[in-house]
């Protein structure tokens, strides 16, 4: 069987059909529910949704789910099974059949490999690594004792999570991905280890910043995912395009050039 979770923090148009199941994140905290299937049963984390994101769904899934096939998807970001375009585009009524969807389809597919995951994504025209991308967006404090933290608990595995973050410059964002089950409970498993132990010790600080960076934990998340990649070479990985979800393709474009240049003069000096 397979099972691909939809996180809403907000509402908006569900996409849903046999395999894909929208789930509530951060319902724990929430004024209102909204959605049948929530982050917040069993055993959760779904209280932590300010600092973990759309993570409480993924470590939901790895503690109460049991299909053959798992994976996690947003309601802006998806998987593109159709062909190899990224696209941004609106949902409709046939979203999920129109980009593939399809149980037998996405079976078929996972014969053949343990895990998909989004398209690595990286600047071309300024390449720097995850580490330095990640100081320019993020606490590197964060990022640091996040190595510290897997040089004491994984001793064998640092220079190669060091490696990683200091040399590719191109990584698995979005916290994305579909994987056989005991191929994404590895990866939990591996992961909340390491956060839930960088949260003791970063945690009070987390707490004096905005909003956004107290995302802190789904940030790292996304680095950790190319290193777990690196540290099992075994694994079979298949990538895919992103679906880039916006009701309006001009306030996508707008939101895009806005983007760049805030970019753009944090680069010239003019914003910190």
């Amino acid at each position: 069987m397979i099972k691909i979770y939809v996180c809403y923090h907000e509402k908006a148009p569900l996409v849903e059909n046999e395999i894909l199941q929208p789930i509530q994140v951060g319902a724990a905290l929430a004024k209102e529910k909204f959605l049948p299937f929530t982050d917040d049963s069993g055993d959760h984390i779904s209280n932590f949704n300010p600092y973990y994101s759309e993570l409480t769904a993924t470590y939901w899934i790895y503690k109460n789910v049991h299909e053959n096939i798992v994976g996690l998807s947003h309601y802006r970001r998806f998987f593109n099974f159709a062909n190899d375009e990224t696209k941004i585009c609106r949902i409709s009524s046939d979203f999920p059949s129109k980009f593939g969807y399809d149980k037998t389809n996405i079976e078929t597919l996972m014969a053949n490999y343990d895990l998909i995951l989004p398209n690595k994504r990286g600047s071309k025209r300024h390449p720097v690594s995850l580490y330095d991308f990640y100081k320019k967006e993020h606490y590197i404090n964060d990022l640091d004792v996040t190595l510290e933290v897997i040089k004491e608990k994984h001793p064998d595995q640092y220079q190669t999570a060091f490696q990683t973050l200091h040399n590719e410059t191109s990584g698995y964002y979005a916290n994305m991905l579909i994987a056989k089950k005991e191929v994404f409970d590895l990866y939990a498993k591996w992961m909340f280890d390491i956060l839930f132990e960088v949260q003791k010790r970063i945690h009070k600080d987390v707490l004096k910043r905005n909003s956004y960076q107290q995302r802190v934990y789904g940030f790292i998340s996304e680095r950790l995912m190319t290193v777990f990649i690196a540290l099992h070479p075994e694994l079979k990985i298949k990538e895919l395009p992103w679906i880039i979800v916006e009701k309006n393709s001009r306030k996508w474009k707008k939101y895009c050039l806005k983007k760049f240049k805030n970019k753009l003069l944090k680069w010239l000096g003019f914003k910190e």
